[in-house]
Formats: structure tokens, sequence, C-alpha cells
């Protein structure tokens, strides 16, 4: 199975939110901290969270029926 990669941050509600929902409807996914690399918060910094499947992402708001999109 495909895993998604969830961007997001330390201390972020929006973040914990959107790990939730997809945890909860079975989605697999990898956080990451965008904290760990400078590209990341250049790239992600005030659209967190984000969910990627590496060629293609879906910025917060999303659903879970587009996060299985990804997929």
């Amino acid at each position: 199975m495909r895993k998604l990669t969830l961007y997001s941050r330390i201390e972020c509600p929006l973040c914990e939110h959107a790990a939730e929902m997809l945890e909860q409807k079975g989605i697999a996914f990898v956080e990451q901290d965008i904290e760990e690399k400078d590209e990341w918060i250049r790239l992600y910094h005030v659209r967190i969270p984000v969910l990627s499947n590496g060629e293609a992402e879906l910025n917060w708001p999303f659903t879970a029926e587009e996060a299985e999109g990804l997929l």
C-alpha cells in the first residue's frame, strides 16, 4: 500500500486534526515535521498541513475523500 506524507509541525492544531482524520479513515501516512529541513520550511511554512503523494499535494483544508484520491 502506498503511503502519503503529511507535512506538519509540532504544536499545530490543524496538523493534529488532519492526522487524526487520516488515522480514523485508515489512510496510511508518514508525518514529517517541516522544521527538519530548510526546504520544507520554505515550501510549507504557511500552508501546513499539506498532504503529498510525491507527485501531487493537497493544502488544508482537505477531506478524507480527497486524501484517498491521492492514493
